[in-house]
């Protein structure tokens, strides 16, 4: 320890007598240490962490697949939800999960909030708690829906002011009333997709009364999705095996409700691996990039020592020769490392500490687990032991490489050529300089790809026109009691959406109006369900069964999307209820359907609910990219939503207004046909276009930002080896001058080590490039991950940077006076 202690005080002199490297020493740390500490942090909150529930990897997801008519999550039936709880022997607890729009009023305000709906169950399959009040219990279970409802930590502050005495209070949730029975710590989050936002409100349903249907058959698929908690000692492999021979039981059992052609089966999924599934690649590309920008880092102020420690030859020679070992002296070096790098590291968490909230603003609202993503001790501690390592890291070969002196050889030369060492440090910078400029060829042509990809999606034509398109969403409340819904049969449901859509073409500034669904909506995030159907002219009865996604929108729909009609026409407003099914579908359902025989005036019988509906098809529409610009378009088919009308709905407004201007409108307008229809959701296509490319933009800004600092890094490793190269070549081009070189004879010579550097990196940078990029072909569109535009325009980027970097030292060697550097000999 004593001997520790006089390693750190020398080491505080030594560096305090260098105050400009140790300032750039200590930023590049801080920034490549913060940049690691951050995107870890990140990592860790929304993959690695365990969720925060009682024995969370035995959570499971359950989703019901119609494998023959190509249809995944197609909802659960009542009694398979059964059987699993009762039957299948795999399961501790089993819940039903719907997410779902209510109108909630009987706080401060009537509003849309978003309701998950569950079994009594939930709550203990989670083994979670409320912060206030209780939760409900399996032992409540009732046929219908409970009583008591739970609500979430921000509405009760919201709504409710934050009063300790809510409990007991009656709110009204879609009409129906309810008993607040608990209040949910800050921290909870529902482990699953949600609608719009989090869950709100939780209300529990034993799916067995008013309003599910009292006796539910197995072709009728109420539940959206379903949670489970695997019985102790099974493995999700073992569970999966099981509950396939348990699903092969129940076909057998019940082959009129599985037909062998629809091969339907279950699978089970992690609850944390389904919640986070579609960001874990773009995390772990983050994480793997910031690890190259810390090795670059490494390697950029293992150049510096090295270069510091030039001056430092005589100093080692002397404590070398009055008896200090090798290791001492290299003990001595790591520790002034570490001090650097811990240096670097505490001013990474200042930094953190202070930019936490704007670095939070910058994260793609999709991103699951934000809400856990915050700075406590063990930040410090990564940041720390990560500052340490780094430390030793970059301190280990510059240290064994300035302790392996010859007091002989070093203090004779010493004072003449500032050491004999200066061979082993020109190799050793120059493999380094090798080693940043490979690293950053890595990170440039990853960045190059996102870039590609990025263009190749914006270049996509989303089907629609944006511009001047505003969007709304509308919910009308479900009541529990049927007697109480103003809105329970089809032919209400369709005189609403008529009443609704005259007023929408009346408002001040519209050009045009339309209704459809939720689900219609492009480029929203909405969960959406494949539906089976069949063509009754199919002549093989193995292949009868398909999925497709099911629309339902007004006349003008496409008029007010700017959608093209590619053949025949469109449905009307005569379209009713009580007229011929017609249908249109886009070209994506041709492609994959139909493409050999023409599609107009075919019969496609939709299986729904246990009903068949059978519709004509009338009109072929352009496709709409519903899922995302780099999605591609799925088949799909538009009904009338006068013949199959909803209840939650969205509007279309082609219009010049602002979105302020139009939601005041448009609420007004819905609040003047019904003042209990929440209005939520308004904004611009265009707005909901860039949300929907949130994620790749941000992943495309930090890649492109860890690119640029590793090219400045390399410009800065190669500008600092070639102007150490020319210092202790000044007597030989003196020398070279003297005798007759021209400037630029000189200037080439001088060029020379920096291009034949760059090159050797840049060609063992392409060949990682080619194996690293394979692993984020998953996050690529429209381009190929060994694209031969970006490999082609990656070396020409760095050897125009290497060529700026040589440029200053290389025209001071043109310089050089040879008497001068005669004298200086």
């Amino acid at each position: 320890m004593e001997n520790l202690m006089q390693d750190v005080r020398y080491a505080v002199r030594t560096l305090s007598k260098s105050p400009a490297f140790l300032t750039i020493a200590v930023l590049t740390l801080a920034l490549g240490i913060g940049a690691n500490v951050a995107i870890f942090t990140l990592v860790n909150a929304v993959l690695l962490r365990p969720l925060p529930f009682r024995e969370p990897e035995r959570l499971v997801r359950i989703f019901d697949d119609l494998t023959g008519a190509g249809a995944k999550d197609v909802g659960m039936s009542v009694p398979e939800m059964q059987d699993l709880r009762e039957r299948s022997g795999l399961f501790e607890e089993v819940s039903a999960v719907f997410a779902a729009s209510t109108a909630l009023t009987g706080g401060d305000r009537a509003e849309r909030i978003e309701m998950l709906g569950t079994s009594p169950s939930y709550f203990e399959l989670l083994g979670a708690k409320a912060a206030l009040g209780r939760v409900y219990r399996q032992a409540e279970w009732v046929p219908g829906f409970l009583d008591g409802a739970v609500i979430s930590d921000g509405l009760w502050k919201r709504q409710f002011g934050g009063d300790s005495h809510v409990i007991g209070h009656r709110i009204r949730v879609d009409e129906d009333g309810y008993t607040l029975i608990g209040v949910m710590p800050p921290e909870f989050r529902h482990p699953g997709a949600t609608l719009n936002g989090d869950v709100e409100i939780w209300c529990a349903t034993g799916f067995a009364g008013p309003p599910l249907p009292m006796a539910a058959t197995r072709a009728r698929r109420l539940v959206p999705g379903a949670m489970a908690r695997l019985k102790p000692g099974l493995t999700l492999e073992q569970a999966q095996q099981k509950l396939n021979a348990f699903v092969a039981h129940l076909q057998q059992a019940y082959p009129n409700d599985y037909p062998k052609q629809l091969r339907w089966s279950m699978r089970m999924e992690p609850v944390q691996a389904t919640l986070t599934g579609n960001v874990r690649p773009t995390l772990v590309l983050l994480l793997a990039a910031v690890s190259f920008v810390l090795l670059i880092v490494c390697v950029n102020i293992a150049s510096l020592l090295i270069a510091r420690s030039s001056a430092r030859v005589r100093e080692f020679a002397v404590r070398h020769a009055l008896g200090a070992s090798r290791q001492r002296l290299v003990r001595q070096l790591l520790t002034e490392s570490v001090l650097i790098s811990l240096a670097g590291g505490v001013a990474a968490v200042v930094a953190l500490q202070l930019a936490r909230t704007s670095l939070l603003a910058l994260m793609p609202p999709d991103v699951p687990r934000l809400i856990e993503v915050h700075s406590d001790w063990r930040m410090v501690v990564l940041a720390l032991g990560l500052s340490v390592i780094t430390g030793v890291l970059f301190g280990l070969a510059p240290a064994i490489h300035a302790s392996a002196t010859d007091p002989n050889t070093d203090l004779k030369e010493g004072g003449r050529t500032g050491g004999g060492q200066s061979v082993r440090q020109n190799r050793s910078r120059s493999t380094l300089v090798v080693m940043e400029v490979a690293l950053s060829v890595v990170l440039l042509v990853g960045a190059g790809l996102l870039i590609r990809s990025f263009s190749a999606m914006l270049q996509q034509h989303p089907g629609l026109d944006p511009n001047g398109l505003t969007i709304g969403q509308i919910w009308v409340p479900v009541p529990n009691n049927p007697e109480m819904n103003r809105y329970l049969k089809p032919p209400q449901q369709a005189a609403l959406t008529r009443v609704l859509l005259q007023r929408l073409a009346a408002l001040p500034g519209v050009q045009k109006a339309a209704i459809g669904l939720s689900a219609d909506v492009p480029f929203l995030s909405n969960v959406r369900f494949g539906q089976t159907f069949s063509f009754p002219d199919e002549s093989t009865i193995q292949q009868n069964d398909h999925s497709v996604q099911f629309g339902a929108v007004s006349p003008d729909y496409f008029e007010v999307l700017k959608t093209p009609l590619k053949r025949g026409h469109v449905f009307t407003d005569h379209d009713g209820e009580t007229s011929r099914k017609v249908v249109a579908v886009n070209e994506a359902f041709v492609r994959k359907f139909s493409p050999h025989s023409d599609v107009i005036g075919r019969r496609l019988t939709r299986r729904y609910n246990g009903a068949e509906i059978e519709s004509e098809i009338i009109g072929v529409v352009g496709d709409v990219r519903n899922d995302g610009l780099d999605a591609p378009p799925e088949p799909r088919v538009y009904g009338s939503i006068f013949q199959t009308p909803d209840i939650d709905l969205a509007v279309f407004l082609r219009t010049q207004s602002g979105v302020s201007t139009v939601r005041e409108r448009l609420t007004q307008a819905v609040h003047s046909v019904d003042p209990e229809l929440p209005v939520f959701g308004v904004m611009t296509m265009e707005d909901l276009m860039s949300a929907s490319m949130a994620r790749r933009r941000f992943s495309l800004f930090l890649m492109s930002a860890f690119a640029a600092l590793a090219l400045l890094l390399a410009a800065m490793g190669i500008y600092g080896v070639m102007a150490y190269l020319v210092g202790q070549r000044t007597q030989e081009f003196g020398i070279r001058a003297a005798l007759g070189a021209q400037p630029r004879d000189i200037l080439m010579l001088a060029f020379r080590p920096g291009l034949v550097l760059t090159a050797a990196g840049t060609v063992i940078g392409l060949a990682a490039s080619i194996a690293v990029t394979r692993l984020m072909s998953s996050l690529l569109f429209g381009v190929s991950a060994s694209d031969p535009l970006i490999f082609a325009t990656v070396p020409v980027l760095l050897g125009a940077v290497a060529l700026a970097a040589c440029l200053i030292p290389a025209r001071r060697a043109t310089r050089v006076s040879p008497v001068q550097a005669l004298k200086s000999s």
